[in-house]
């Protein structure tokens, strides 16, 4: 058992597709089998198709009684209307991370932007633009070890590795160089 030694709140925020519920579901299943308390709510925008996706994800010493939170700890934004969506969770303590390949508004100084996509690209795949991200908020999280977050990517994966067995080298080393980014 991994003991958290704080409430941990994370806000992922994209576009439909951009991956930001896979993120999620990764973290929070890693968490469980840590049985370390997590809540988990994904919020969808209300177009079919095209809207903003947003993942909450709290993690905590004790039993968590209510998932939604007021300020992230972490927050992800990897679209440029995604920032409006999120912006009242954004606290003066909240490290907050962008995808400069998406975001194009200025963002205050202290907020870090990467370019996820271009990065994904070079690595072979746009689809690793996630797991970048998500071995960054790992890194950022410090409370699930590194090796059980690849082996619940690899879990939640593991279909799709049958199509395209390349994916499982390609994802372990893209969530190792998020992890690796901070």
């Amino acid at each position: 058992m991994h003991h958290l030694n704080r409430k941990l709140n994370i806000c992922i925020a994209g576009e439909g597709g951009q991956g930001a519920q896979s993120v999620a579901k990764i973290i929070v299943n890693a968490a469980y089998a840590q049985k370390v308390p997590v809540a988990y709510v994904p919020n969808y925008g209300v177009e079919q198709r095209g809207g903003v996706s947003i993942a909450f994800v709290r993690l905590s010493p004790e039993p968590i009684s209510y998932p939604k939170f007021d300020k992230a700890d972490i927050m992800v934004l990897l679209s440029d209307r995604s920032v409006d969506r999120v912006k009242q969770h954004i606290g003066p303590n909240t490290n907050v991370f962008y995808n400069k390949d998406f975001v194009d508004r200025k963002l205050p100084k202290k907020y870090i932007g990467y370019n996820f996509n271009k990065q994904a690209q070079e690595m072979g795949s746009t689809r690793l633009f996630n797991m970048i991200v998500l071995g960054l908020v790992v890194k950022t999280m410090d409370s699930i070890p590194l090796q059980t977050i690849i082996n619940h990517a690899h879990k939640k994966f593991a279909s799709k590795y049958t199509a395209k067995p390349e994916m499982k080298k390609l994802n372990e080393e893209a969530i190792k160089y998020g992890y690796n980014l901070v």
